[in-house]
C-alpha cells in the first residue's frame, strides 16, 4: 500500500482499489495554547480595571465640582449678606426641612419684619403637598382612597 501526501495535509492509502482519506493530527503546543490563554485573562484584567479607574475618576471629579458648586454658593451668599448689612436689611439663607428647597428670607434688621421671601410659604406649602400626594399615590397606587 503507498501513501501519498496531499497539499491538503490528508493522507492518501491506496490498497485494493479503495481509497481511504485519514486526515493528519495537527501538532498543538499546548505551551503555546494556555500562555495566549493566559495572555488574553490578563489583557481583559487591565482592560476593566482601567474601565473602573476610569469611572472613579469621573465620580471623584464629581464630587470635586459639587464641592467647589456648594463652595461657591456659600461664598457669594456671605457677600450678599454682608452688602445687605450695609442697609439696615437681614438676608437669611436657609434650607426648609420638609421640601429641601433653599429659602431666602430678607427681613428689617430692627423690626425683625419679613420683606421677602423666595420662594413663599405658599409655594412651600404647595410643594410640601404635592410630595405627600406623590408618596400616597405611590404607597397605594389610587390619588383618592375610600375605606369603608
Amino acid at each position: 500500500m503507498s501513501d501519498l501526501i496531499l497539499p491538503t495535509g490528508l493522507t492518501n492509502s491506496v490498497g485494493g482499489g479503495v481509497v481511504i482519506n485519514k486526515p493528519e493530527k495537527p501538532y498543538i503546543n499546548e505551551a503555546k495554547v494556555t500562555k495566549s490563554v493566559e495572555t488574553q485573562i490578563e489583557q481583559k484584567k487591565v482592560e476593566t480595571s482601567s474601565v473602573e479607574a476610569q469611572a472613579e475618576k469621573r465620580s471623584a471629579v464629581k464630587e470635586v465640582e459639587a464641592a467647589e458648586e456648594q463652595k461657591a454658593i456659600e461664598e457669594v451668599a456671605l457677600k450678599l449678606q454682608e452688602f445687605v448689612n450695609l442697609i439696615d436689611k437681614k438676608l437669611q439663607f436657609t434650607v426648609d426641612d420638609n421640601s429641601g428647597r433653599r429659602v431666602v428670607t430678607v427681613s428689617d434688621k430692627l423690626s425683625g419684619d419679613v420683606i421677602r421671601q423666595i420662594p413663599s410659604e405658599e409655594v412651600l406649602r404647595l410643594a410640601r403637598n404635592l410630595s405627600d400626594l406623590a408618596d400616597i399615590v405611590n404607597h397605594s397606587g389610587k390619588i383618592i382612597e375610600t375605606q369603608v
